[in-house]
């Protein structure tokens, strides 16, 4: 649809629920410059009257709408590899994503009038599209990078028409990002409540709508990897150990040198009392005592000592990430084992039960899941910044996913900087 032929009308009022409107004009106003009589008009006339005055550049408004679709609001991120793909040169990628479209698009439920703008060169149509057949699905908009004539990139936004529990129906939505260069897929999903299951077919559910993006990626040729589960766990721990080590390290070696004689004595002492000579502890449960106990005196100090909030801005100064918030680990002997601080802005090294817990944490052989408080200041310019935006990383045999818990909306930025930090390590 050229604006300029046809009497443009907004009909992308079901993306809304996607999209932080503040945001999203704050994005538009970096780019344009809009008049202060249109940034107070509702976003569907908004978007009217940015095409109005800028007609020649409907491809970066269209690409900002993409955008803050993709990276705002949906915060269920699935982040798996990439085993196969097509062709990555460029005319032959775009011959499979043209059959893609063909066959994803190309169908009753959508207006035939908005076939010839749905080609392999890119599109971004959430502003036109207006479905409501329940269940159609069908991809609102795509766009890739290049070079060295080969595909690096590509992002497709999936949407599923679902019918809501009440009336009419609603977008459940996954955006799609392939990064060709790491091998990385991110489907990104948000969990849309108040949709209503019509049949077995009908998907509902953040890993449903993540399943229907798979299928729509092996029609493209890209195949995943299934996650490692011991190795992801594994390196999810190993992750986790190290932020808890460099933010108490100092304080951890300060109070253990001052107690090691103390505990020491007091272990053999205790030892002596409650045992006799032949049911005597162990050299190494001697050793795992001191350890616990060690531990335990350190959650002491922590709490009479040092406030969480001192915690926090130690690990700032120290340019770590950010700092665990929530553990759930799998160690030899005790089995499953969780712990968490009172809210996202308060370490897990906080808690005392943290430290109860710290020799099995330590004996640990993975993490089924864990919280981290990232720091948005990512780049550790201000020291005293302390902001935070917290996510969850769950690890299980059929997914590994990052969920932002933020209210706020996010962006791309921030996204990325989060999985490419967590991949490291993976």
């Amino acid at each position: 649809m050229k604006v300029e032929d046809s009497v443009y009308i907004f009909t992308g009022d079901k993306f809304l629920d996607f999209i932080d409107i503040e945001k999203i004009k704050n994005d538009y106003n970096n780019e344009f410059q809009v008049s202060e009589e249109a940034q107070k008009l509702s976003f569907p006339d908004y978007y009217s009257a940015l095409l109005e005055n800028f007609p020649n550049r409907r491809n970066i408004t269209g690409r900002i709408f993409f955008e803050n679709i993709l990276y705002s609001n949906l915060k269920n991120i699935f982040v798996e590899r990439i085993k196969g793909h097509p062709n990555l040169e460029v005319n032959l990628f775009k011959e499979s994503v043209k059959k893609l479209i063909n066959e994803i698009n190309f169908k009753e439920t959508i207006p035939v009038n908005f076939y010839g703008l749905m080609n392999e060169e890119g599109f971004y149509l959430m502003d036109v599209l207006n479905i409501t057949v329940p269940k159609a699905s069908f991809i609102a908009g795509f766009d890739y990078t290049v070079s060295d004539n080969k595909i690096t990139s590509a992002r497709f936004l999936l949407v599923e028409v679902v019918p809501k529990a009440e009336k009419g129906t609603v977008y459940f939505i996954a955006g799609i990002e392939l990064d060709f260069l790491n091998n990385v897929a991110l489907t990104m999903v948000k969990n849309v409540i108040g949709l209503k299951k019509k049949d077995d077919e009908t998907n509902t559910t953040i890993h449903q709508i993540h399943r229907k993006a798979e299928k729509v990626l092996s029609l493209l040729g890209v195949s995943l990897e299934p996650p490692v589960v011991k190795s992801d766990r594994e390196s999810m721990f190993k992750f986790c150990k190290e932020l808890d080590d460099r933010m108490l390290d100092d304080v951890r070696r300060d109070l253990y040198s001052r107690t090691d004689t103390t505990v020491k004595d007091s272990v053999k002492n205790l030892n002596d009392v409650l045992f006799n000579k032949t049911d005597s502890l162990t050299s190494t449960d001697k050793t795992d005592l001191t350890k616990k106990i060690k531990a335990l005196l350190l959650s002491y100090y922590i709490e009479y000592k040092l406030k969480p909030m001192d915690l926090v801005r130690k690990a700032k100064k120290n340019k770590l990430v950010g700092y665990p918030t929530r553990i759930k680990f799998t160690a030899g002997k005790s089995g499953r084992s969780s712990t968490q601080s009172t809210n996202s802005k308060y370490p897990v090294a906080a808690s005392d039960m943290f430290h109860s817990l710290y020799f099995n944490f330590e004996q640990a052989i993975g993490l089924d899941s864990w919280s981290i408080s990232w720091f948005t200041d990512y780049t550790f310019s201000n020291e005293k910044d302390i902001d935070v935006i917290q996510t969850t990383i769950y690890s299980t045999s059929k997914q590994f996913r990052i969920v932002f818990l933020a209210d706020r909306p996010l962006n791309k930025e921030i996204i990325h900087y989060v999985i490419n930090t967590v991949n490291s390590y993976r």
